[in-house]
């Protein structure tokens, strides 16, 4: 008894490195759903208006628009290429094993001494359009999509997720813009900037940031920004929804939090204890959609400063 004890202990104190992350596989679909904070659509609902239009009988349609968060997408950011929370995904990645990449290594160096970080990690973005497990005895702004289908996987977009070339032939309006604006942490701005969190622009693994955990937020929703506008970079389908300023994202692992508004500045609260030591984030997109039954379906609403404490 007490040389199983011992060997237990040991295992314990020295585990065996078997090549695999031990957050590898320990998420699938429905956990995720069982894992979507119902309180995000809650607080996010109201009547944002009256809309009246023209039925197709001749009619007139008066509807009241509803305005309310829903999850669209899983995004992660993982040091380690090829590997993700979601046991689903090693079914996506199988047949892109063997594919030629664009470098293996996602590494973190310190700044110049000015107290940041260049931060660098793999992205992948997933649609989820989840019902939820709950039901909601209120009218809800519900988006269309599928429960679960990888869009983008940033190892086979590698070059572009590095270097970032492709954004500035595809959006040259961005790159004038980053560089005529003040930086997203002295000035944010909804519309290229994830208000304070860092600038969309460019779509790339590298984010200079001191909290690797914000960082990480930042690179994730980014993959789900390639996937949505996908021009000149290789996405696996079109990630329906594109992550916004002002709209949501809910941290599933290392540790499970409540969603907080994209963007958010007082950051200390979403990072404390939500360090990984593998470098590994998982999170829950939520877009913010209007939508008026009769008139026009759930559509996704334009990005905006964040509201809410998380």
């Amino acid at each position: 008894m007490k040389e199983v004890s011992l060997a237990v202990l040991l295992a314990l104190a020295f585990p065996q490195d078997d090549g695999k992350g031990s957050y590898e596989g320990v998420e699938n679909v429905p956990s995720m759903i069982l894992s979507v904070d119902v309180t995000c659509i809650l607080k996010t609902w109201r009547i944002v208006g009256v809309f009246v239009c023209p039925t197709p009988a001749g009619g007139v349609n008066t509807c009241l628009i509803i305005e309310n968060a829903w999850p669209v997408g899983i995004v992660e950011a993982v040091r380690r290429p090829m590997t993700s929370h979601m046991f689903e995904a090693s079914v996506f990645f199988k047949p892109f094993e063997e594919a030629p990449r664009f470098g293996e290594t996602s590494s973190h160096t310190n700044g110049a001494g000015d107290g940041t970080k260049l931060q660098f990690a793999e992205a992948h973005a997933f649609e989820f359009v989840p019902d939820l497990p709950i039901p909601i005895d209120l009218p809800l702004a519900r988006p269309r999509g599928e429960l679960f289908r990888l869009s983008y996987l940033s190892e086979l977009d590698g070059f572009n997720w590095r270097k970032g070339f492709a954004d500035l032939l595809t959006h040259p309006e961005d790159a004038l813009k980053r560089a005529a604006l003040p930086s997203c942490s002295t000035v944010p701005r909804p519309d290229d900037c994830a208000w304070s969190w860092g600038s969309w622009f460019p779509r790339i693994g590298f984010t200079v940031h001191p909290s690797e955990v914000m960082a990480s937020h930042l690179t994730a929703l980014r993959a789900g920004r390639v996937g949505s506008d996908p021009m000149g970079r290789i996405v696996i389908s079109r990630y329906p929804y594109e992550p916004r300023s002002g709209h949501y994202v809910q941290m599933v692992h290392p540790t499970r939090r409540g969603c907080v508004s994209i963007g958010w500045p007082i950051v200390r609260r979403i990072e404390q204890n939500a360090l990984s030591l593998e470098g590994a984030y998982l999170f829950i997109h939520f877009g913010i959609f209007q939508q008026c039954n009769g008139c026009f379906p759930a559509r996704l609403a334009e990005p905006r400063a964040p509201t809410g404490a998380p």
